[in-house]
């Protein structure tokens, strides 16, 4: 368990009007987490960035060592200054052990989360996953912690009532374009086609909004989503000559800098003077706040979101008490899953010795015995090496695996 750290960067610890300054490009990330990991000598990493929250969670064969944190920030952010890294250490959570482990279990089962109860944490947490073993990052230690994870939050979810009249991020956004009155004939335009995009344009369009049209760095996801709800697809280099003008204006994805600043601003507005609706659930914010104090605009983000976020929690605190006891009880368990990997570790060598003893025995030490016997009992010999030979590799692992919980009991 003692393998295990975390270093996040939260609503909670850092807040979200902070959160901005922590992220970065997209296309530095993976060389960035490539020089952390090889940087602190990490077996494992797991990026998880989300619009509250961005996390690295390590997978250590040695304890972390006392400036492991900033040496991380370092790596993350290596124009930074010594000003900046003291301030990003003073805001970051920082986790080893059970403590770490019991963390990233909360968050994928949204007790950490801005809107508690909210399911789409499960899928980013495994999507993180996925993505840091694409990268080659990830070990078999983040693995089978990400299991137990997703496995936790499932019971979470089936288990209490804290995911009851589900409420998230992108459902209060959709309550405030209610609010506002917006038309459902109103032209949208969504900036990014991830999960998020998705989810919003699904939630619209049951309330009866069909004119979308969606933007994304890449064409090709895009174009995905646009075929599933048959709506218009373009690259965000065509933000700057589009001319349909729009209503609303939803964005949601990552990005270090704002992606709609008052000039797109205004070429996307296109000489129109009606209201527009801004709904900004990118972080770092994808819109300029300059945009934000225009005359003609109305506009939310995720730190807007905060008050309606807060009722939320205190609607469910019952069933977090609920949810903790699944979480707690699923931490004790994971120390025999860490303690059972380590003993197959431990024992990978097994098979192949007995498969070489096998194979000394046949060839060398008793080929002569074996080459004067019939065809018939060359076959029956076969069948018992064969079958002992699995038995012995089982057997091992069993017995150790017996004992592990003898000494637990």
């Amino acid at each position: 368990m003692n393998r295990y750290a975390t270093i996040a960067f939260t609503h909670h610890s850092t807040g979200l009007k902070n959160l901005d300054g922590f992220f970065i490009d997209a296309a530095l990330l993976p060389e960035r987490l490539k020089s952390i990991k090889e940087g602190i000598k990490a077996d494992g990493l797991m990026y998880l960035a989300t619009c509250n929250r961005l996390e690295f969670i390590f997978s250590l064969s040695t304890p972390a060592k006392e400036n492991f944190a900033k040496d991380v920030i370092k790596f993350f952010h290596p124009e930074w200054k010594e000003k900046d890294i003291k301030w990003a250490l003073g805001n970051a959570l920082v986790l080893q052990g059970e403590e770490a482990v019991k963390h990233i279990i909360n968050v994928a089962s949204s007790l950490d989360s801005l809107v508690v109860g909210e399911r789409e944490i499960i899928t980013q947490v495994r999507q993180a996953y996925e993505w840091s073993q694409s990268q080659g990052l990830a070990d078999d230690f983040i693995r089978i912690l990400v299991r137990k994870t997703i496995e936790t939050a499932k019971k979470v979810y089936t288990d209490t009532k804290i995911a009851d009249k589900p409420v998230s991020v992108m459902s209060l956004a959709c309550r405030k374009l209610q609010e506002w009155n917006v038309g459902i004939d109103s032209r949208i335009v969504m900036i990014g086609a991830g999960q998020t995009a998705d989810i919003m344009v699904k939630y619209l369009s049951k309330h009866g909004f069909t004119r979308f049209t969606v933007f994304n760095r890449t064409l090709k996801h895009a174009k995905e989503l646009a075929d599933k709800y048959n709506i218009d697809a373009h690259s965000l280099k065509e933000l700057e000559t589009f001319k349909k003008g729009f209503d609303v204006l939803i964005t949601c994805v990552q990005s270090a800098k704002p992606i709609i600043t008052p000039k797109i601003f205004d070429k996307l507005a296109n000489g129109e003077k009606n209201t527009k609706m801004i709904v900004d659930l990118g972080l770092p914010f994808n819109v300029d706040k300059e945009v934000l104090t225009k005359k003609d605009v109305k506009g939310i983000n995720v730190d807007s979101l905060n008050s309606v976020a807060k009722k939320n929690l205190n609607e469910r605190k019952g069933e977090m008490i609920a949810a903790s006891t699944i979480i707690d009880n699923a931490v004790s368990e994971f120390y025999s899953d860490i303690k059972s990997r380590k003993i197959e570790i431990a024992m990978r060598e097994v098979p192949e010795r007995i498969r070489e003893i096998k194979e000394r025995a046949i060839s060398s030490v008793f080929f002569k015995e074996i080459e004067g016997l019939s065809s018939e009992s060359k076959e029956v010999l076969e069948k018992v090496i064969d079958y002992m030979e699995k038995k012995c590799i089982s057997i091992p692992m069993q017995v150790a695996k017996e004992k592990l919980l003898d000494l637990e009991a």
